[in-house]
C-alpha cells in the first residue's frame, strides 16, 4: 500500500506550477506596459524622424555630394568640394542657395522641411571645428545628429586629414 501512496502523491508539482505561473504573469504584465508605452511615443516627439533625416543627409553628403572623384573608397571627401559646399551652398545668409542645397540633399519637399547644420572637426581636437555651416542650433526642439569619420583629401597638394563630419537636422 505504501508504494501506491507515493505514486499518487503530486504535491511537489504545486511549487513548480506556482513559480511558472507567476513568471508567465510577470512577463505578460511587462509586455503589456511596453506595448502601451510604444503606442503613445509617436505623439510625444519626432526624434526618430529627425534622426533618420540626419542619417540620410550625412550619407548623401559623404557618399555622393562631397565624395572625392578619384577615390573608390567610401568616407573619402574632396577638400575643395567641402569648402565650396560650406561657403556657398550651405551658407545660411544666402537663403536661395541654402534651400537649394536642402532640396538636393533631400531635407526639403512639399510635405516637410528640415534645417541642417554641418560641422567638420579635427579628429584630435573635436571641440574646435575646422568648418561649420548652416544656421545656429535651436535650444528647444528635437535635433537628430549623425557623426561620420571621414578622410579629407586634396589631390593637387597631397593634403589629407582625418576628421569628424557632424550633421545635425531639426
Amino acid at each position: 500500500m505504501r508504494i501506491i501512496n507515493f505514486l499518487k502523491n503530486d504535491n511537489a508539482q504545486v511549487n513548480i506550477d506556482y513559480i511558472a505561473g507567476i513568471g508567465i504573469f510577470l512577463l505578460s504584465v511587462f509586455f503589456v506596459f511596453q506595448f502601451i508605452n510604444s503606442i503613445f511615443t509617436p505623439f510625444q516627439s519626432s526624434s526618430d524622424q529627425v534622426t533618420l533625416a540626419a542619417d540620410r543627409a550625412g550619407t548623401v553628403l559623404v557618399e555622393r555630394m562631397l565624395h572625392a572623384d578619384k577615390s573608390s573608397e567610401l568616407n573619402v571627401i574632396d577638400q575643395g568640394k567641402l569648402y565650396y559646399f560650406n561657403n556657398n551652398r550651405l551658407n545660411y545668409s544666402n537663403m536661395a542657395n541654402y534651400n537649394a542645397a536642402l532640396l538636393e540633399i533631400g531635407l526639403s519637399s512639399s510635405e516637410s522641411a528640415f534645417n541642417m547644420n554641418m560641422t567638420v572637426a579635427n579628429l584630435t581636437d573635436p571641440n574646435r571645428p575646422m568648418n561649420q555651416s548652416g544656421p545656429a542650433l535651436p535650444k528647444a526642439t528635437d535635433i537628430g545628429q549623425i557623426k561620420r569619420i571621414v578622410l579629407i583629401i586634396n589631390s593637387s597638394t597631397g593634403y589629407n586629414e582625418t576628421a569628424i563630419l557632424s550633421v545635425r537636422v531639426w
